[in-house]
This record gives C-alpha cells, structure tokens and sequence, in this order.
C-alpha cells in the first residue's frame, strides 16, 4: 500500500527587494523584460521571519522586511541591509519592471515606500527605520550592535515591528510596535511594568510617534514544551507561580488596567452577554456543513446557557476579585530565564476572574499518560493556590476551580467582544471556531465534579 502524501501548503510572495541608497529595485532580466523574484513559503508560519530565512537561503541576502502589499500574488517589500548583489539578479527603476508585474494599487504603494512617505504606509514600511531603531537603542543602553547580520525579524508591517538585536557583549533587546487595533500594548505593557515588572522583559524605553517600545531580551521564549513529565510540570509550575503573582499585584487596579486598554471581562459582562454569546452559537453550529463532529443541537446549547449562567452566578458569589487575564496563553508567550518565567504580548489583556488563565496554562499540559495529566495539574493548582494563600483567603479560589473551564471558553468566545456586532461575526474561521469551542464547554458541563457543584 502505498505511504500516504503529506501536502504542503505554501503561500507565494512576489518580492521587491530594495537597495537603500539608490531606491532601485532586484529584478530578473527575462525575455519580455524585467521581472520581480518570487519565492513560497509555508502556511501558517510568521511571514517575515520565514520569508527573510528564504530569501538568504535563495540569494545570500540580509533584508529586513518592510511590508506585505495585498494583491495576487502577495508582494513583499524588503530592504537590503548588508551591500551585495546576487549575479543574477539586477538592479533596475521600479518603473523598469514590467506593467504586468505589479498591480497598480501595490506600485501606487511601492512608489510612496520608495519616496519615504511614512503617512501613506506607517513608520515601519520606511526605508532606514532600522537604522534609527539602532540608533535609539544604542543611546538608551550604552551598548553597541554586534551587525546588522544578526538582527532576528518576527512581524513586520506599517505599524508593527518585532525585531530582536544582539549586542556586542552577546546581550539582547527587543523592539515591538503595534498598531490599530492592538495599538493599546504599549499602555497596557507599561503598566503592568510598573505593577509588576518582574514577570514582564524589562521595559528599557518607548517611543510614542512610533508606538513602539523597547525590551530587555535576556529571557528565552518557550519554542516548545518538554516531554518528560518532570520537566513539563518544573515548567508549567514556575509559569503558574509566576502569573500567579503577577495577577495578585494587579488587584485593586481595575480602573487603570480599563484606562489603559485591557478589556474588561467581569463576571457581569459575560451576564450581560449571555443571550447574544448562545444565539450566536446556535448560529454558528446550524451552519455546519462537516460531519466529522457531531453537531450541537439547538436544545442543547440552551442547557449550555442555563449550565453558563449558573456558574456565573455561583463564581460571583465566590467574590472572587478581577485581575488581569493574558487572554493568549500560548507557550510563544512564556520566557523562561533561569526558571523565572515572563509573559509578553499583551494585546489580549483582558480585566477577569483569574482562574481563566491558570485554566489556560493548565491546558498547555499535553502530557500523554491521563493520569500523570491529571496529577500535574492537581499539583500545579495547589501551587496557585499556595501563592495565593500569603496574606488572604484562597478558600474562594478553590471553590471556583470546578468552573474554570466554563469560565476560560466563554472567554475564549467573548474575546474583545467587539466582534459581535461586526461583519466578523460572518467569518466562517470564527463560526468554525466557535462551534470548536461550544463543544469544549458541551464536554466541561458534563464533567461529574461540575454537576455535583451545581447540585449543592
């Protein structure tokens, strides 16, 4: 029997790769005259890391990339940072390339690149922003750039930039900027810096016309969660002891985390909507056209909402108080540094219960044995509750551990909430995931220690 073939889906980008002092442009000499690079790379991976990767693999080039200009193919505009020109490839005018090559929306916004218009294409589209972003840095540490060869691209765009540089005395920074609708991490990341810098990289210093800041980078990000058992559960405890301290200096602070654009997902807020958060599931699911998962019938999301009002009610009751909720606990947002885990990318900073977190970090728990599983998370929820314990009651929260994953998929779901009276709502990725998650709260709601919670 033949071995089955595993299809590998790959997006291509049609590349405009930039020399800085000339403004002119790589191209291809062909028979019908002057045409741009092209290259794929995989789905569902970071675009900019990936594509700088390919393109020094094709071409032996260093390049930071620009932007990701919309059209068919994708085009990706990148900067040459280190001199040097593969031989076959030539440096022509971007009017040089052919009509065909280029839509005229994605060369109207190459021209402005190319002309240094910042307000049609946003700070990070500029050719020589990262010479700046060198600049800055080196004045705000002492330290000087070990080369512009080791500068380390995660995101890229107008508005948003991750770049990590390495320094000459082998430390590290990061720069990270957002934009519109994340443009609110940069007061929200300066807050919990002041809060409790010590689970956050160090803020070094911002630049606001950027929106942009800059980070310690000595922590390592977490690329990949262990597989033995010991060392899965020393790192999940020390991420469930570190957020767990975070979130207890963040009490009382409910109107600046608000102000500074953490979105708020009390107890009342999920009550409040309920109605719209079930109908919508009932929508998404009557939507759906594979068998592979059973379809929710829509008599059994109506339990599901009574089951969801129910534990609202009865964690209100617990008085437990709101903190702040990483509402993207993925192991990309854990750094470790000695055992001392931090956590990044605040632009989900959600004001909640706290128990919605843990119950993230838990499920980050992918042990294979069910009972070793298991075991690990009772240990790693008497380690939050341990930390809890210094100085109040933690009887609330080990009350409230019964609903936690009731709790972390309507949070989940509920995300900003702006969606909901969107055109987003519309989208057939959030309709199928939605009707992933009303299967994940079908499955919590029957779990026998909820039931026997809502029956006393």
């Amino acid at each position: 029997m033949p071995a089955q073939q595993t299809i590998v889906e790959t997006t291509e980008y049609r590349l405009v790769l930039v020399l800085p002092k000339s403004r002119k442009i790589l191209a291809i000499n062909g028979v019908n005259g002057y045409r741009l690079p092209s290259i794929g790379v995989l789905q569902w991976t970071r675009p900019a890391q990936e594509l700088r990767e390919a393109i020094h693999t094709a071409w032996k080039l260093h390049v930071l990339i620009l932007d990701f200009l919309h059209g068919s193919p994708i085009c990706g505009v990148a900067e040459i940072l280190i001199p040097g020109q593969p031989t076959d490839l030539e440096a022509v005018l971007l009017e040089q390339l052919q009509i065909a090559e280029l839509s005229e929306q994605q060369r109207t916004q190459i021209e402005s690149i190319l002309a240094g218009d910042s307000q049609a294409s946003g700070p990070f589209s500029r050719i020589g922003w990262i010479d700046e972003s060198i600049t800055w840095l080196e004045t705000e540490t002492g330290r000087k750039l070990s080369s512009k060869r080791d500068i380390e691209q995660y995101n890229a765009g107008g508005e948003f930039a991750l770049v990590r540089f390495h320094m000459e005395d082998d430390s590290g920074y990061w720069l990270k900027a957002t934009g519109e609708p994340n443009a609110h991490e940069l007061s929200v990341t300066t807050l919990l810096s002041k809060l409790c810098g010590r689970y956050l990289p160090e803020l070094i210093s911002s630049k606001p016309e950027w929106n942009a800041w800059l980070m310690s980078g000595e922590a390592v990000c977490v690329t990949e969660m262990p597989t033995t058992p010991f060392q899965l559960f020393t790192l999940l405890e020390d991420a469930v002891e570190g957020m767990a301290k975070l979130q207890i200096e963040t009490q009382s602070h409910n109107l600046d985390l608000l102000d500074a654009g953490a979105f708020d997902q009390g107890l009342q807020v999920f009550k409040e909507h309920a109605t719209e958060l079930f109908d919508y599931l009932e929508e998404a699911m009557s939507l759906q056209t594979s068998t592979k998962a059973p379809r929710l019938e829509k008599k059994r999301i109506q339990r599901l909402r009574v089951v969801f009002e129910e534990v609202c009610q009865r964690v209100e009751d617990l008085a437990i108080a709101d903190t702040i909720v990483h509402g993207d606990m993925n192991r990309g947002n854990i750094l470790t540094d000695g055992g001392h885990c931090q956590f990044i990318d605040w632009s989900e900073a959600y004001l909640g219960n706290p128990l919605i977190t843990l119950q993230h970090l838990l499920l980050l728990n992918k042990a294979e044995n069910s009972e070793i599983r298991y075991f690990i998370n009772l240990l790693l929820k008497q380690r939050y509750l341990d930390i809890w314990a210094a100085g109040r009651d933690p009887d609330p929260l080990d009350k409230g551990f019964v609903y936690m994953p009731i709790l972390a998929v309507a949070s989940t779901l509920y995300g900003r909430g702006d969606w909901l009276h969107s055109p987003q709502r519309n989208d057939p990725r959030r309709q199928s995931y939605a009707r992933s998650l009303a299967r994940h709260m079908d499955r919590a709601t029957r779990e026998p220690r909820l039931l026997e919670a809502l029956c006393q």
